[in-house]
């Protein structure tokens, strides 16, 4: 009858959030969606990438509030009051920030002044290799094949982005 009563912390264990581990994971997995190297890369179902980029923080979002949940509703079974509660604002901003950027990303405008396809390109006048001018009216009018003395019916255009 006069056995000990166990202390409350004895009787639970107190146990890792699990949901502060897996929120954490998707949330990264969510900042490494937005990387252009992805963009760049030529793989099946490619266009869902930017839904993907914007789901991952909401999932992660649902991860924290849920390892929220567990720490302040059971803190004495649950760890990560402080870390979720970090974890859990860091994961809100950058979802906030993948619905504005993906909102955004639609607003581009049109460029009115590009030429259509088949429409033919304002003259234009380049240096090429060698550092002399060349224009776009003088390589169509420049016969390539001396021998017919014809000139060429249409200049190829190609445009590099990149930094040289």
């Amino acid at each position: 009858m006069n056995q000990p009563i166990p202390a409350m912390g004895a009787m639970y264990q107190r146990r890792r959030n699990r949901a502060l581990f897996d929120g954490s994971v998707v949330m990264v997995l969510a900042i490494l969606s937005n990387f252009p190297v992805l963009y760049a890369l030529n793989f099946p179902g490619q266009g869902l990438l930017p839904w993907i980029s914007l789901a991952l923080p909401a999932i992660s979002v649902v991860f924290f509030i849920v390892a929220l949940k567990r720490a302040f509703g059971q803190p004495e079974m649950y760890r990560g009051k402080i870390l979720g509660s970090i974890l859990g604002v860091l994961s809100v901003l950058l979802f906030a920030g993948s619905i504005l950027l993906f909102q955004h990303l639609k607003d581009l405008p049109k460029s009115a002044a590009a030429p259509q396809v088949g429409q033919k390109a304002p003259d234009f006048t380049l240096n090429d290799t060698g550092g002399k001018p060349v224009s776009l009216s003088q390589l169509l009018a420049t016969p390539i094949d001396t021998t017919s003395g014809k000139a060429p019916k249409a200049v190829l255009l190609v445009f590099y982005r990149g930094y040289w």
